[in-house]
């Protein structure tokens, strides 16, 4: 490889002459004027007497001289040391050194930590031995040299190449990339043997050296990324460096900012002065409020104009040097400037306005200098350019035309500075508020979505099915090209276009109308705006039914050029691959097409308000708005609503490339970048959109609108739904339904990284009625445990299904088979309306069911015991509460030939067959891309027959999953409307630690009970009752239900095509309880009708009782007197059964007048009310220890404590008519000092445990490997003397982690220690007649690193704990606010993974309040307002390790 050379200026050699004068002594003879002179490059030394080398010429880093001395070149400075490491054979190192920014070099300096390299081989560069990694989890440094910085050795492959592939990065965001950013290549070929297969970084510098180098010397401040936000129009913020005392606003018209070292940052400069937000302010961008914020002094006008220029923001320290420069975010600024006001950018409308017999042209860009409106001929000619005037007041340019515009094409010509260049660019952009567009998006159409001849006939007039409720929705999710694009039925113009859904008599058309009839009512289409990754251009594209020559035409390097005959039609080369003999060949036949069909799922948007072309059958003109209608208008006559799935949450591209569009009409608005360095985020896969900036809020809003009003979309899906706040997505649901009362939105509400704003995610949107898709009852029933009977996680998962079958409400109280009695919210329970959920096993991503369930149900399964447990998988949702969304062809055992990720598979993969003849099982192995890791899984089970359904399987699960349709659709109960009638409703009856595992027996009531206060109203005037028996084991089973009466099949199942089903029935008991027995694999449901008037019905409590009652509902209880002002300081905790407490600190011998009373003594609004005191006519006095009847009533109660101590106030108020009063001293061994004593310390009283309150002692020791009996004594061995239940080792041996039951014996216990280290004692004397002794390793982590871990950070493991003795380790981190849930875990998930534990009444954890974890696959949930908050973990004292947050 040439070596870059780089010449500087050289200096004149100036040579001084002497005149030499005669003189005595002079060896010169006289008349002789001779002077030395020297072969270059060698000059005369000092003394003129001979010739010598010159000095080495003066040369910037990173440059230096070369062999001749007469130039500066880049090369090795010989003057630098060695680098530590030299490559060995078939080995390559890379350097990495950060010295000019945080690094000292040192052997373990800590400015590398986090730091990896990421590897991989491509064809350009295939050099590694090993394979690519992982990019969460890449090389470590194998050394730090102290001159070069950190270094990796690299293993390479025999004929390695040239080069290899690196980046350099921290963290998994791009904007943890080095130098720049980017993917770097390492050369493998160096011109100076010395360092051969050695290359050398510097943080920052996007170049990759090939010798070593220590610096690049002095370096002109850079101007770094874009870490500045210009908040309004007055106020900057900026996190600088700490060396920044001063700082200035710097600006150029043209661009070209840049600094010198000789002058510093170039532009015309303005002074800014620190200063302090007002709360308006810090409300404007929350996330952006602890910045430090600067202020100028200039006028909103001055302002606009400085944000048509570069702009940048550069630091002074205090002698005024320039240290620091970087640009400026301005979306705040542009929308404090354009939406604050009234009548502004935010109200004005976009785009093409037809208006009064002319057409208005708005497009907002406030940053613009120029902008054009150019007009086209229809041969893409230019045709004429008009000038368009900007308001200054909403930063909109307009143009006010004739109708002589209509239907022609357009562009926008912008003259814009554009941060992405840095230069001042003149960009044709299309209309962001486009409506129409030609082929591939190329240039927008003025059309009036109004003209009759863009509506199909009876457009207007249709009829739109309505819903009563959300919760009457059943959803099924299809695309476009999916529905019709191998179906034969379909005439050949209309396969895979919109005009498909209009045919009648089709299979894909008569599927969707059996499907009607049996209930479902939505039908979900994939994304149908106009599509990037579409080429609308026929002449450029190639579908199955084209030729071979037709693809290699397109794509000369696909192989199955050189295999198959050009006339052979693609669909028959399909066709002939054996997909058991030629496993690879179809999956790479697709690659081969990917880039040349037109399949995409379309999550991939260019024009939001466009319809897309492909799927029309002229995508050059309007074809594509009136077929989208015509669609519309086919699927609402066939009695179905839509639903349009929206892309606002990214676009196809930014900057200036071809199809970017929003961010070259205003640069740098209408994306996310990362607020710290400005570089773009692409968290939901490419480009992210910023829904928090007004107007790209407006442009969701508009195009909402648009939709709904002009295609008559019924509801709205939105992909990565979280990316917006909950804010947001009420505002665009609340602007749409004012116009479409019914229309429903559900979108992903994933949580997301943090970025300082309420998300609309699952636990932010319970109880908005916009649904989100809820994986809990997916996980639940697509892990397959519950169909089979060895696994440990098989009843979890019964749990889990049940809690999806009430919607995954929050606060159903549902009684698992831990045993306990527990709050939904616990088991992952998130909504707080049914409407909020969106019931799903399977959709567009992701595995099919039947793909999903060939990995995981037992391997010997039968084909028909597939098929029945794969019916009951998709059931399970149409029994659920909530909204059932159903994947197209999931009701047909659709399959994808095991493919997880099929966005750009093809019509092969992505077949859906309404004749019934195939459900796509086993056409080749899927694509490599994203399932070559599995292939040989696959493999293992692809060629079974019992994996292999045939028609009559796939007719058979059609026709059950239509019968379940209709048992939904049929009856109210399935679809309650509030959580309270479902909490009233639902009721399930095997339940408990002794349930039948693969057995969930759920009823809904409907009936009269005299008993209960209030009524439930008679919604199903059919039935008092329904109860559903699902079995998913493979024997019968039965439940005997209490009170269960007058059941039978359901109708709809009597006659069921399945004979299985037909065999369950209902048995009468003579005790006034029924039996219900049900065949293995089968769901059935039950009714008990109703006989005219309502009838008694199955109560939801018949089994697991009422739950328990709050004597005094949700009115907070207080203890109030003298020991605490009679204040509300003290609230009571509600311990259950009926029994409240609180703790208080007492001084002893004082005597304290107090009642237990609400904060209104009673005599407010809160019911019930609470005044309890000393009943007339009774001792005020209350007794240590001794129950006290309490009333209501004027009269104070008096308790003088004996002692100073903490003591218990116990209200039992299970009785609510004769509630008792208990005070007893918290500590129970009062006044007596409690000591660990044994072998360990001579039996003595050295070791003194520490009373920490609530009955517990601990004491922290380090104890060396040995055997030690103890006990747990006071000094008199007398009141207090714990040992062993008994002389037997299962009693006497304490082990680790586990509890042992202490007595007052005289036994010893005893521990054996393996390894020297210190552990903690904890004595649980909350029932002094039983205590407890727990012992644990005070690092009960040990080695492991453990972070607290979720929605905080993104999931990632970055918030360490850091132990702090005494088995404690904590964290402190800031959050922005809101609900958020997390865990506690190790880096790999299965070290250390704790969570809510299984049964837990709450995933809940309240500030200060210790929270038990264990190990969990449950989510624990803060809800936090915005701050610094420690979270801390305490070992197991209780039997479990408890996480307390505390703000800080």
């Amino acid at each position: 490889m040439n070596k870059f050379k780089q010449t500087s200026a050289l200096a004149a050699l100036m040579l001084a002459t002497a005149t030499l004068v005669a003189c005595g002594g002079s060896d010169v003879e006289p008349g002789s004027n001779d002077l030395l002179t020297c072969d270059a490059p060698n000059v005369p030394d000092a003394s003129g007497s001979q010739c010598v080398p010159p000095p080495p010429i003066q040369c910037e880093a990173p440059t230096v001289p070369n062999e001749t001395n007469d130039a500066c070149v880049i090369g090795a400075d010989p003057s630098l040391p060695a680098p530590v490491f030299f490559p060995a054979e078939n080995q390559a190192v890379l350097y990495y050194n950060r010295a000019s920014v945080d690094a000292d070099n040192s052997s373990s300096d800590p400015a590398y930590d986090g730091w990896k390299l990421h590897t991989w081989n491509n064809d350009t560069c295939d050099a590694y031995a090993d394979p690519d990694t992982d990019w969460a989890n890449g090389r470590q440094p194998n050394g730090i040299d102290p001159t070069y910085g950190a270094y990796w050795v690299l293993d390479l492959k025999d004929g390695y190449g040239s080069c290899h592939n690196f980046i350099i990065h921290k963290g998994t965001d791009d904007a943890g990339k080095e130098m720049g950013g980017g993917d770097f290549k390492g050369s493998l070929v160096q011109d100076d043997e010395t360092f051969t297969r050695m290359n050398f970084t510097l943080s920052g510098e996007a170049t990759v050296f090939e010798y070593p180098l220590e610096s690049l010397g002095p370096q002109p401040v850079a101007i770094e990324g874009f870490s500045a936000h210009w908040l309004d129009a007055q106020t900057l913020l900026w996190d600088a460096p700490e060396a920044v005392q001063s700082v200035k606003l710097h600006f150029a018209a043209d661009g070209g900012l840049k600094a010198s070292l000789e002058t510093g940052l170039n532009g015309e400069a303005l002074d800014l002065q620190p200063a302090d937000l007002t709360e308006a302010q810090k409300a404007m961008a929350p996330h952006l409020a602890s910045m430090p914020a600067y202020e100028g002094v200039w006028s909103a006008e001055d302002a606009k104009a400085v944000l048509k220029t570069q702009a940048v923001l550069g630091g002074y320290d205090s002698e005024g040097t320039l240290v620091a420069a970087t640009g400026i975010q301005i979306a705040k600024a542009l929308d404090a400037i354009y939406t604050a006001g009234e009548m502004d950018a935010d109200e004005m409308p976009l785009g093409a306005v037809y208006d009064d017999g002319g057409i208005r042209v708005n497009l907002w860009a406030p940053t613009a200098r120029q902008v054009r409106l150019l007009t086209y001929n229809e041969n893409k000619t230019l045709a004429q350019a008009f000038d368009m005037v900007e308001d200054p007041a909403t930063g909109i340019w307009s143009y006010a035309g004739t109708d002589a515009l209509d239907r022609t094409l357009y562009r926008y010509e912008v003259t814009v500075y554009h941060p992405v260049t840095g230069k001042v660019e003149v960009l044709e952009v299309t209309d962001p508020y486009s409506v129409s567009v030609s082929t591939n998006g190329r240039f927008s159409r003025f059309v009036n979505l109004s003209d009759e001849d863009l509506k199909p006939e009876g457009w207007d007039t249709q009829n739109i099915p309505e819903v009563v409720n959300p919760e009457d929705a059943v959803i099924y999710e299809g695309h476009i090209r999916d529905f019709s694009a191998r179906d034969e039925s379909t005439s050949e113009a209309n396969r895979g276009k919109y005009l498909a859904f209009t045919e009648q008599d089709t299979a894909p058309v008569m599927h969707l109308q059996k499907l009607v009839e049996a209930g479902l009512t939505h039908f979900h289409l994939l994304p149908a705006n106009d599509i990037a990754s579409i080429d609308e251009d026929s002449s450029k594209t190639v579908d199955l039914n084209s030729t071979v020559g037709d693809l290699c035409r397109l794509n000369r390097s696909a192989a199955v050029c050189g295999e198959e005959s050009s006339g052979a039609l693609l669909i028959d080369v399909y066709n002939s691959y054996g997909a058991s003999t030629e496993p690879t060949k179809a999956q790479e036949l697709t690659e081969q097409l990917r880039g040349y069909d037109t399949f995409n799922w379309g999550y991939d948007p260019h024009h939001y308000n466009a319809p897309e072309g492909s799927y029309s059958s002229d995508p050059e003109g309007v074809a594509r708005i009136v077929e989208m209608r015509a669609m519309n208008q086919a699927l609402h006559e066939m009695g179905l609503r839509v639903v349009l799935d929206v892309v606002y949450n990214h676009t196809n591209a930014s900057g200036v490339f071809s199809k970017s569009v929003l961010d070259k009409v205003v640069p740098g608005y209408y994306h996310r970048y990362e607020t710290d360095t400005g570089a773009i985020v692409r968290e939901t896969c490419c480009d992210d959109t910023e829904p928090r900036n007004v107007m790209m809020e407006k442009l969701m809003q508009d195009s909402l609108l648009m939709w709904t009003e002009h295609y008559k979309f019924d509801g709205f899906r939105f992909d990565i739904m979280s990316q917006a706040s909950k804010d947001t997505m009420v505002r665009l649901r609340d602007a749409v339904q004012a116009v479409d009362p019914d229309n429903y939105f559900y979108g992903e509400g994933w949580t997301r990284i943090d970025r300082g704003y309420e998300q609309a995610n699952q636990l932010n949107m319970a109880g908005t009625e916009i649904g989100t898709f809820n994986d809990r009852i997916r996980e639940a029933v697509r892990q397959g445990n519950i169909f089979n009977p060895e696994s440990d996680s098989a009843l979890s998962d019964q749990d889990k299904v049940k809690m999806g079958l009430i919607g995954s409400l929050q606060d159903y109280v549902l009684e698992t088979s831990s045993g306990n009695a527990t709050s939904t919210s616990s088991l992952g329970g998130y909504t707080l309306d049914p409407a909020d959920s969106i019931n799903y096993v399977s959709k567009h991503d992701n595995e099919t069911l039947w793909d999903q369930f060939n990995y995981v149900l037992p391997a010997d399964l039968t084909l028909e015991q597939r098929v029945r447990a794969q019916n009951i998988g998709i059931g399970i949702p149409m029994m659920a509460q909530g909204i059932p969304f159903l994947q197209m062809g999931g009701d047909m055992l659709r399959s994808k030939s095991m493919d997880r990720n099929t966005y750009d598979a093809g019509d092969w993969f992505n077949y859906v067959d309404f004749t019934y003849m195939s459900n796509n099982w086993h056409v080749g192995l899927p694509l490599a891309q994203d399932n070559q890791g599995k292939w040989d899984t696959i493999l293992g089970f692809v060629n079974s027959p019992e994996r292999a359904a045939s028609m009559s399987e796939i007719e058979f699960a059609s026709e059950v999953f239509s019968e379940f349709l209709s048992i939904r659709s049929q009856s109210p109960l399935f679809r309650l409307t509030s959580a309270e009638d479902i909490i009233n409703r639902v009721g399930f009856h095997n339940i408990g630690a002794s349930q039948q595992q693969g057995l969930i027996a759920m009823s809904l009531d409907d009936g009269y009970d005299e008993t209960t206060e209030t009524p439930l109203d008679d919604l199903d005037p059919l039935a008092d009752a329904l109860m559903v028996v699902i079995n998913s084991g493979y024997d019968e089973k039965s439940i005997t239900v209490n009170t269960a009466t007058g059941f039978e099949l359901h109708q709809t199942q009597m006659n069921s095509v399945d004979p299985t089903v037909r065999g369950a029935y209902f048995t009468e008991g003579g005790d006034g309880n029924g039996t219900f027995t049900v065949p293995a694999l089968t769901m059935a449901v039950f009714v008990k009708p109703q006989m005219g008037a309502q009838g008694y019905g199955l109560s939801a409590y018949a089994t697991v009782g009422a739950p328990d009652v709050v004597p005094f509902a949700d009115t907070t209880v207080y203890l109030r007197g003298d020991m605490n002002g009679w204040s509300t300081d003290n609230p009571m905790s509600y311990l259950g059964d009926g029994k409240y407490q609180v703790a208080v600190s007492l001084t002893g011998g004082t005597q304290y007048q107090f009642k237990l009373a609400d904060m209104d003594w009673g005599g407010g609004p809160t019911q019930p009310s609470v005044n309890l005191g000393a009943p007339d006519g009774a001792d005020v006095n209350v007794i240590e220890e001794e129950a006290f009847n309490v009333g209501s009533s004027n009269n104070n109660l008096i308790f003088t404590p004996a002692e100073d101590a903490t003591y218990l106030f116990i209200l039992d108020a299970s009785d609510s008519n004769a509630p008792e009063l208990t005070i007893e001293n918290e500590q129970p061994y009062d006044g007596t000092e409690v000591y660990l004593r044994g072998g360990f310390n001579g039996w003595g009283t050295d070791d003194q445990m520490v009373y920490q309150g609530k009955r517990l002692y601990t004491f922290s020791k380090t104890l060396a490997v040995g055997s030690y009996e103890f006990k747990v004594a006071s000094s008199d061995w007398s009141t207090v003397n714990y040992g062993a239940l008994s002389d037997s080792d299962a009693d006497r041996v304490v082990e680790l982690g586990e509890d042992t039951a202490l007595a007052a014996t005289n036994f010893n216990l005893m521990i054996n220690v393996e390894s020297e280290e210190e552990y903690i004692f904890a004595l649980d004397a909350t029932d002094p007649a039983a205590p407890i002794l727990r012992v644990f390793k005070a690092q009960f982590f040990g080695s492991t690193t453990v972070f607290v871990r979720g929605g905080m950070n993104g999931w990632g493991a970055v918030d360490t704990l850091s132990y702090q003795g005494s088995g404690e380790y904590a964290v402190t981190l800031d959050y922005s606010g809101g609900a958020v849930e997390f865990k506690v875990a190790s880096e790999d998930w299965s070290t250390v993974n704790l969570g809510n534990p299984d049964g837990a009444s709450s995933n809940t954890v309240e500030l200060g309040t210790p929270k038990a974890i264990e190990v969990s696959n449950n989510n624990l949930m803060a809800d936090l307002p915005a701050g610094s908050y420690e979270f801390r973990v305490k070992g197991p004292v209780f039997g479990a390790v408890t996480v307390t947050v505390t703000a800080l």
